[in-house]
């Protein structure tokens, strides 16, 4: 069901006009989407061939067709790839976000307890096997770094409150607004008559009604479009005035199944990256494609000459042999008494080595595409300090690739379920006196935190070279200059320490004037 608000009556089973638009601005998406289709499918031919995007259209051919695959370098690195941004951004062993207050919001022990438990809830929500997010997520991540696009369906459930799919790009068209963000997607799935007859019933129109009697595993072919509602009333709790449209249609007979509504976009939308003006991205599978065609056809011509070697090709005279020459194993061949005309091989000379070092010279060129020199461990001898300043810097060099990611999928998909939860009063009840859109999301993961170093790193340096000048008494009154609480929050915040790890604000006052008019319990007897 599209709407939280519940599933609306059933609409009568005729055209509708905002059908017909939908379908309209369908053809005219799918027209602009055309020119990436032949890169994509090329894509997976080389590359990865059950990501073929023929495969998820009506009427896609039976198999993944793997005939130009020679070589499975390409193949591992975009699984390396998508298994490091899996571990860097989404590790079902870390929390790899936090939640915290925004400026001006009451920062008290109500607060934090409500922080601490929504967090605990959401990460219980990725985590779970059922709501199949970590499956999902490295299928998301697979799309990414091949066609630089990729979709995941954020849907609500019954029994998980929120379940993930990743949609294929032959299924969905894209849509940007003014800011650039995937605004608008519409999407072509099929269904068989009798789950769609199940799930609209009399919506359906006559002629899904009398295939899900006769035929019931007939395939229905579905439209579902979510864009922005134009005129709707912002008071309004229906679901037809939520900001986000949502429209079933059956496609062939342009008939309205369903008409609800999003309070935000359910399909997340992360692109590697991309040029302005286009709905689509490109990724590392788009740069390294010149080097996967190269290396394919090398190892391939290396096998034809590897197999010539091994079997050469025979030089028969033409009048010397009855019969036929039997060149396998234990072949009998018949030439005539008196011939001195014998069989000899073809000369076949080729420099294996020289074509090895070729491949090799490819196969680097793609691993470094795809990120491997970025992502594999470094010196095993360098000491802790060396190997957290190299570990550091090669994050650095991710963070500008990844941080679209958080823009366009991580931010989008928190929001997305805290909404889910929050609608559902599946999480702790909303503290009194915080205010809406108080709550900051803080991303914790190994990218996050290594792009932080650098600042702390500053503030580090400026406190090593002060503490000469500040002494033991601090003569010239030079820590007047700053402010040790708002150091050391900030300390915690850039090296990822939980939130619910401080005290309040309110609690450190009040320890401080309990220190000063009894004298003393410490902050870790308190």
């Amino acid at each position: 069901m599209s709407a939280r608000a519940g599933r609306p009556a059933a609409a009568p089973p005729e055209k509708n006009d905002r059908a017909l638009a939908a379908l309209d601005r369908l053809s005219a998406l799918r027209a602009a989407r055309e020119r990436f289709t032949p890169v994509w499918r090329e894509l997976a031919a080389q590359i990865m061939p059950r990501k073929d995007p023929a495969l998820a259209s009506p009427g896609g051919v039976a198999r993944a067709d793997d005939s130009s695959v020679f070589d499975s370098t390409p193949a591992h690195s975009l699984e390396l790839l998508a298994s490091a941004l899996g571990g860097l951004l989404t590790n079902p062993a870390l929390p790899w976000f936090d939640l915290r207050l925004g400026c001006g919001a009451p920062d008290d022990e109500a607060a934090r307890s409500f922080l601490s438990g929504c967090r605990e809830r959401l990460l219980a929500i990725f985590n779970t096997e059922a709501t199949g997010f970590q499956a999902s997520v490295h299928e998301l991540y697979l799309d990414l770094c091949l066609f630089g696009t990729a979709v995941l369906h954020v849907e609500q459930d019954a029994e998980t409150m929120a379940r993930f799919s990743v949609r294929p790009l032959a299924e969905t068209c894209l849509a940007e607004d003014a800011r650039g963000m995937v605004d608008t997607v519409i999407r072509t799935y099929t269904l068989t008559a009798r789950q769609t007859f199940s799930q609209w019933g009399a919506a359906c129109s006559a002629d899904v009604r009398k295939l899900a009697r006769e035929n019931p595993d007939a395939r229905v072919e579905l439209v579902h479009a979510v864009f922005p509602r134009e005129n709707r009333d912002p008071a309004s709790p229906a679901s037809r005035d939520f900001p986000f449209a949502s429209l079933f249609i059956e496609r062939d007979t342009a008939t309205l199944l369903e008409e609800s509504g999003y309070l935000e976009m359910p399909y997340m939308c992360p692109r590697w990256s991309k040029t302005a003006g286009e709905a689509y991205g490109r990724g590392p599978g788009n740069t390294a494609l010149s080097d996967v065609r190269v290396l394919n056809a090398m190892s391939k011509t290396a096998l034809m000459a590897a197999e010539k070697m091994a079997d050469p090709p025979l030089m028969v005279p033409d009048d010397g042999f009855l019969g036929p020459v039997r060149s396998g194993p234990g072949g009998l061949s018949y030439y005539r008494a008196g011939s001195q005309d014998r069989i000899e091989s073809l000369p076949i000379r080729v420099d294996l080595a020289s074509i090895e070092a070729m491949t090799e010279r490819r196969r680097q060129s793609i691993r470094r595409i795809f990120l491997a020199d970025q992502l594999t461990p470094g010196d095993i001898t360098a000491t802790a300090t060396e190997a957290l300043i190299r570990q550091s810097e090669k994050m650095r060099i991710l963070g500008p690739v990844l941080g679209r990611l958080q823009t366009e999928f991580l931010a989008p998909l928190i929001e997305r379920v805290f909404n889910l939860l929050l609608c559902e009063g599946e999480l702790p009840p909303w503290p009194a006196g915080l205010p809406a859109g108080a709550l900051r999301v803080s991303y914790v993961t190994p990218v996050a935190l290594a792009q932080r170093q650098l600042e702390a790193e500053s503030l580090n340096q400026a406190v090593r070279y002060l503490a000469p000048l500040i002494g033991t008494d601090d003569p010239f009154h030079m820590l007047d200059n700053f402010q040790p609480d708002a150091m050391a929050r900030h300390a915690a915040e850039l090296f990822g320490l939980p939130a619910d790890y401080l005290r309040p604000r309110e609690a450190v006052e009040a320890l401080r004037r309990q220190r000063l008019t009894t004298g003393a319990p410490s902050a870790g007897q308190a």
